[in-house]
């Protein structure tokens, strides 16, 4: 507490800004005008307008998990209720909800939202009339990721669970086929696609669920070929969210300072436990202690994420 404390004293001194919260920001997503927060211990959900103020969304959710925009809206997985919540709906679903994307699956010119069920174990697709189809069962589902992993024109997903690793649910006109990635140690709690090497493929990193830091795999350009594995940081202590917008990438985690693979003026503590980039030169850290740290940064200086990150 004094470490963070003393954090905060640094960040207004720097000019940094501080955004106090009204609870523990557990999950962010990119809004409009700045980002959307999900709280683990607060039954609502917040809208953080860049340079202005916290407006409280009227949410009516137990337990928040994931949060982004769906079809437009704003949804949160509420894993308590086991269902999906919106300021105007709820949508029961066949298990606990941690990770949630919107996702382009089927034919529909609407979009559909893919759920990692942590309980039971699978991914599934919510179609927007409410309807579940089931795609994989996966244990401890915690994550999961859109992308176009083989250039076909489809929405592929990527999933990743604590025990279960990472896979990748390939989009076969509409039916899915796995395709096994890879594990870092006891499973991988966050998944998130991106080209890591600037090759033209599309790339998957992600964190541990324990020990084991986090790492990449490596697109191999044929679905059934191996994904080789590059790690970024073993060392890192409860590694809790990761970002990735183009180039630009951080990793924040319980009790290890955050990584950056660009340079930053300030050094930062543990205790960060979410992050967003809301555009090329703007990251935000949610701490566990309630409020937002938000960094700029030079996007023009960063590093391979092949190599050891500032």
């Amino acid at each position: 507490m004094i470490h963070t404390i003393i954090y905060l004293l640094h960040l207004a001194g720097s000019g940094a800004q501080i955004v106090i919260l009204p609870g523990t920001p557990v999950a962010m997503a990119k809004a409009e005008d700045g980002v959307s927060i999900a709280y683990g211990n607060q039954p609502y959900v917040s809208i953080w307008h860049t340079g202005s103020s916290i407006e409280n969304m009227p949410f009516e959710a137990v337990e928040p998990r994931d949060i982004c925009i769906w079809n437009g809206e704003l949804v949160v997985s509420d894993y308590t209720s086991r269902s999906i919540v919106s300021e105007n709906s709820f949508i029961p679903l066949p298990g606990s909800p941690d990770g949630i994307c919107e996702v382009f699956w089927s034919s529909s010119d609407y979009p559909e939202l893919a759920v990692a069920l942590f309980d039971p174990g699978m991914v599934v697709i919510v179609r927007s009339d409410g309807s579940v189809l089931p795609l994989v069962g996966m244990e401890r589902a915690k994550c999961v990721s859109a992308a176009d992993a083989d250039g076909d024109g489809d929405t592929d997903i990527f999933a990743s669970g604590c025990g279960s690793g990472v896979i990748l649910i390939e989009n076969r006109e509409g039916l899915p086929v796995v395709h096994s990635i890879g594990n870092i140690q006891a499973g991988v709690k966050r998944c998130t696609a991106a080209d890591m090497d600037n090759d033209g493929l599309v790339d998957v990193a992600g964190i541990a669920c324990a020990d084991g830091g986090a790492g990449w795999w490596r697109n191999p350009g044929i679905l059934g070929g191996e994904w080789a594995y590059q790690e970024i940081d073993g060392s890192l202590e409860g590694p809790k969210d990761i970002c990735i917008s183009g180039g630009n990438m951080a990793i924040v985690s319980l009790f290890s300072s955050p990584l950056f693979n660009f340079p930053m003026r300030t050094e930062h503590p543990g205790g960060f436990i979410s992050c967003c980039f809301v555009d090329g030169e703007t990251l935000i850290l949610g701490h566990r202690a309630g409020f937002l740290a938000v960094l700029s940064f030079n996007p023009g200086n960063t590093t391979s994420p092949e190599l050891t990150l500032h």
